[in-house]
């Protein structure tokens, strides 16, 4: 009975991964449509709980709204977005109520960290509203964007914690110290990048560099980190496309996010040398090419999104592989903190 409950849990956590990643490719879509006002209002849509097709329902959305149309073309990826959302938050609600219920019978379950999970997934939500309500202000919208991250990394450690993953000894404890210090600069390191790239699509700049590898002529000049990371713009009602923001800013950010690829790239590169050379095991030499496989392909991704001025499809890619690249780090970190503690 005790193991099919944590066998239980572990499906439940599977499932709510899942669902996370799902909202990450719809919150994507759905920034990359600029349909992130695709509802001025929060949690209905035009005072609806879906978009209003009928000819009452828009009779009484343009009541509420004077002077907005409904657009469907970009009020249903928002509202889809949300459904998936509020699912999200069901399962984690089912979860840490299940877990709660357990707690004395089980204390060898994580019910705490569940209940950080529903806290922290209550957040999120929280900055969701706030993303429509602000008008999708730059620092709302990237704080939503890493909350929805961090989200993930908090089902994938309880699901990783439910499972007993990583049971077995794969490393001694003085080579799992050796390599912890550069795991936890990778996680920095990517952590601050995925960073600059929310900054960028939440302020619009993601078109706006088309040359390689940093951008085209003359942005040096155009450097201008004062405005370009500037937290408060109060005078402006609307951060739609970005209108708080001049050339030069926009070009800063985005070049900002270029050099933090060259940055992330080097750093990566050196913890795969590291896992492939020092941890000759097969777990290290599978998360050392997971790692490399990843961020070819997100190096790959981001070109194209370059080159091809940014499709849809491929920008919304180049967010879901910077969630799994993270992933696969906190997992590497999880691994070698188990290691660390059999030792």
């Amino acid at each position: 009975m005790a193991d099919s409950t944590r066998a239980r849990l572990v499906q439940l956590s599977r499932l709510a991964v899942l669902l996370v990643l799902v909202v990450i490719i719809l919150g994507a879509w759905t920034r990359l449509r600029d349909a992130g006002l695709g509802c001025p209002d929060w949690p209905t849509c035009y005072g609806h709980y879906t978009v209003p097709t009928t000819p009452e329902a828009l009779a009484r959305a343009s009541a509420l709204y004077p002077g907005q149309v409904v657009d469907p073309a970009k009020a249903w990826p928002e509202t889809i977005h949300r459904f998936f959302a509020a699912g999200i938050g069901f399962v984690i609600l089912v979860m840490a109520g299940w877990l709660w219920t357990l707690r004395r019978s089980r204390p060898d379950l994580p019910w705490r960290h569940a209940l950080a999970l529903l806290l922290l997934v209550s957040c999120q939500g929280g900055f969701g509203a706030l993303t429509v309500t602000e008008k999708l202000y730059p620092p709302v919208v990237t704080t939503h964007l890493l909350l929805g991250f961090a989200t993930l990394t908090g089902l994938v450690l309880l699901s990783l914690r439910l499972s007993s993953a990583f049971a077995s000894a794969a490393l001694s404890r003085s080579r799992a110290a050796d390599l912890r210090p550069l795991v936890r600069v990778a996680l920095v390191v990517v952590l601050a990048q995925i960073f600059l790239g929310g900054w960028t699509a939440a302020n619009y700049a993601a078109a706006v560099c088309t040359d390689l590898p940093i951008c085209q002529p003359g942005w040096q000049q155009a450097w201008s980190p004062a405005q370009a990371f500037a937290l408060f713009h109060p005078d402006d009602r609307s951060f739609e496309f970005a209108p708080h923001l001049d050339a030069s800013a926009k070009v800063t950010i985005h070049a900002a996010h270029r050099i933090g690829a060259m940055i992330t790239t080097v750093v990566l590169l050196l913890l795969v040398w590291r896992l492939w050379s020092q941890a000759a095991s097969g777990r290290y030499r599978g998360f050392a090419m997971a790692v490399a496989g990843l961020l070819l392909l997100q190096l790959v991704l981001g070109v194209i999104n370059v080159k091809a001025g940014l499709p849809l499809w491929n920008a919304v890619a180049h967010n879901l592989v910077a969630a799994l690249l993270l992933q696969v780090l906190v997992m590497l970190a999880f691994a070698l903190h188990r290691d660390m503690r059999r030792g």
